[in-house]
């Protein structure tokens, strides 16, 4: 009987820590706006597979929904590629792992509905976040079905749990890098993709944004203003100007043609 009591007392006591807890809403919006879980910023354990009981949503800008969470720390988040589908939504980049004061050497772990307890994302049922520090990789997926969030393959790692794009600055590319990319329900084309790159000590974002039609994009090479140079003609330039030379080469042979005709006509009537 004291050990129902007592098995009655901790299961309640566990029901109120996960009502009341605070900061284990997390919410994706967009590159600029997006929520991980990480260890508390009171933890003196900073190991990812140690404290993902009780780990705690960091926020970048602004994230309405996610009560309670803590700020993430400037200069943490180094690239963010922000994918939106009809079935998910996701964010994937590069991190530097001291600016949390976590372990180089910690191969991470990951996050979901059950670590920790009680733990969402605003707007779905699932949602799967993968932080690891030895490669400063990320990732965060929500979405509305434990297939497209899979929670059972954490060792994977985030490159094959959550596809998407992880180039950033520790790449060399010199900059921080967001983009965010629509993917409307009837195509696979991107409808939407914005682009920002902002040197890191950069304190606003310059956005670019373009609209993406299989039918109506040209083909050719881009170029590093967004452009692209003009397509190569379905024909060889060479074999185009043979053509070209060719129909110019009639006209003297004509002209010949017609001469010889006149002058045997003279001789006849002479």
């Amino acid at each position: 009987m004291l050990f129902r009591s007592a098995s009655i007392i901790t299961t309640v006591s566990l029901l109120i820590t996960t009502v009341t807890a605070k900061g284990q809403i997390a919410q994706v919006i967009d590159a600029n706006n997006f929520c991980v879980f990480l260890p508390p910023s009171d933890s003196v354990n900073r190991i990812i597979g140690d404290t993902e009981w009780n780990a705690n949503a960091f926020c970048l800008g602004n994230n309405p929904l996610a009560t309670g969470a803590e700020t993430l720390a400037p200069g943490f988040i180094r690239s963010a590629h922000f994918v939106k589908t009809d079935t998910y939504v996701q964010v994937t980049g590069q991190m530097d792992y001291t600016k949390e004061n976590l372990v180089g050497t910690d191969g991470g772990g990951q996050m979901d509905i059950r670590a920790p307890m009680g733990s969402s994302c605003a707007g779905w049922k699932y949602y799967v976040n993968l932080i690891e520090p030895s490669i400063n990789m990320y990732c965060m997926r929500c979405c509305n079905d434990d297939r497209t969030c899979n929670r059972g393959i954490s060792e994977k790692g985030c490159a094959h749990i959550i596809p998407g794009d992880y180039s950033g600055p520790n790449d060399n590319t010199g900059s921080v890098i967001v983009t965010n990319t629509i993917v409307p329900a009837t195509s696979s084309v991107p409808s939407v993709s914005v682009t920002s790159s902002v040197p890191s000590a950069a304190p606003s974002v310059t956005v670019s944004t373009s609209n993406v039609s299989a039918a109506a994009t040209p083909t050719g090479t881009s170029t590093t203003d967004g452009t692209l140079s003009q397509p190569s003609a379905n024909t060889p330039n060479n074999a185009t100007e043979q053509s070209v030379n060719g129909a110019g080469f009639t006209k003297p042979v004509g002209l010949a043609i017609g001469a010889s005709i006149l002058l045997s006509s003279i001789v006849l009537s002479c």
